[in-house]
């Protein structure tokens, strides 16, 4: 497991806004298992922490747009995201309509485990708030809205699969 910031005043601005989280593990779920968890979006509103409302706006083959909404702290933001979905193995989703992020990057990674009906996962997540006042609030919040999200998708698993 991997967490990196980048820091204000290296004299690059833009760089100095942005975010950087990296992380692998071993799930003890079989790839299509996972895959099938995080590639339910219009599922998320009921267990990935903030996010108030999903809904799959439309669905074409490997490709789908969603609107998000998510609430933290004092503020509640819509988005829409495109996902690519390679089953089982990639989950690659991207902010096509925001008005908060700059950009949102989320790669998930899934491939077989060391053992049966386990998956090696890598996951990562790049983003850029437009504000700077979002961007200070991500800075005292990151670790913990990182360390909920991972946790919130093996959690689901663990409700759908059992142990």
């Amino acid at each position: 497991q991997r967490r990196g910031f980048l820091g204000f005043g290296d004299g690059d601005e833009d760089r100095g806004l942005s975010k950087h989280y990296e992380e692998k593990r071993v799930m003890g779920y079989a790839p299509e298992q996972l895959f099938d968890v995080v590639a339910g979006v219009d599922m998320y509103e009921e267990f990935v922490p903030w996010c108030q409302r999903s809904n799959v706006i439309w669905q074409k083959g490997g490709e789908l747009e969603a609107e998000l909404e998510i609430g933290f702290q004092f503020f509640v933001e819509s988005y829409t995201s495109h996902v690519q979905l390679t089953r089982p193995k990639l989950i690659k989703t991207s902010v096509s309509k925001s008005a908060i992020f700059e950009y949102l990057n989320n790669t998930w990674e899934i491939s077989p485990g060391p053992s049966p009906a386990t998956c090696n996962l890598h996951f990562t997540v790049d983003f850029q708030f437009r504000s700077p006042l979002y961007t200070k609030v991500a800075n005292v919040f990151f670790d913990e809205v990182v360390a909920r999200l991972v946790a919130a998708f093996e959690n689901r698993c663990l409700r759908v699969y059992g142990p």
